[in-house]
């Protein structure tokens, strides 16, 4: 598993497609609780610690019991809920001047077409990954704004060992979200922005081609 198979699966064939561990690597944030023990106001590498063995768990429960896939995504969906900021980042991929001219209609479909295909891409992409290792590398908080901070992560999937930065942000309410992550290097949230202006590009500025070619253009 070499890092280019990784970004494979993140920069959305689609995202996660052809997956491994940077599928699970994006969302290894979360781990040791269930759902409904999962609190967003704590700690955020209490949070980056406490989802993934609870995808894992959904996981393992589909591969004994046969989980439907469309309950299997939904469960992966609320899960995910919790700590990404979804919203927050298809804004981003848009960009600031393609989302300032988007109609609130244009918005709220590309913000559904992303989500749709990190949910149930990553779900496709973590079913073979539910043993792997992770390892809390540290916190670090940006001087500039406490209620930004990147908790650091390594993870060890068949042999290799990765580096994972997941930049978090705390919302008015307490909460902290997933905002970003960053691969050995390769800023993810920047690869799908360039996806985002390719595609502007390929379909002449037409943002409803590209908002309905989304997954078809990865």
């Amino acid at each position: 598993m070499n890092t280019t198979h990784l970004m494979e699966g993140f920069t959305m064939k689609y995202l996660f497609t052809n997956v491994s561990g940077a599928v699970l690597g994006l969302f290894l944030l979360f781990g040791l609780q269930s759902a409904q023990a999962a609190d967003a106001t704590q700690a955020p590498q209490v949070i980056v610690e406490s989802v993934a063995q609870e995808l894992f768990g959904l996981v393992k429960a589909k591969n004994t019991a046969k989980t439907a896939d469309d309950v299997y995504f939904k469960q992966v969906e609320k899960v995910l809920d919790e700590v990404v900021n979804f919203p927050f980042i298809a804004a981003s991929v848009m960009g600031k001047a393609t989302y300032g001219k988007a109609t609130a209609a244009q918005r709220e479909q590309f913000l559904k077409v992303f989500k749709d295909g990190m949910v149930k891409s990553l779900g496709k992409g973590i079913l073979g990954y539910a043993d792997s290792k992770v390892t809390l590398a540290g916190v670090t908080a940006d001087p500039k704004n406490p209620k930004r901070v990147v908790v650091k992560q390594e993870l060890t999937a068949d042999g290799a060992n990765h580096k994972l930065d997941y930049t978090m942000v705390q919302g008015k309410t307490g909460e902290w979200k997933l905002i970003n992550v960053i691969l050995n290097g390769v800023n993810l949230g920047q690869s799908f922005s360039g996806q985002f202006k390719a595609g502007l590009k390929k379909h002449n500025g037409d943002l409803d081609q590209v908002i309905a070619n989304w997954l078809v253009d990865a």
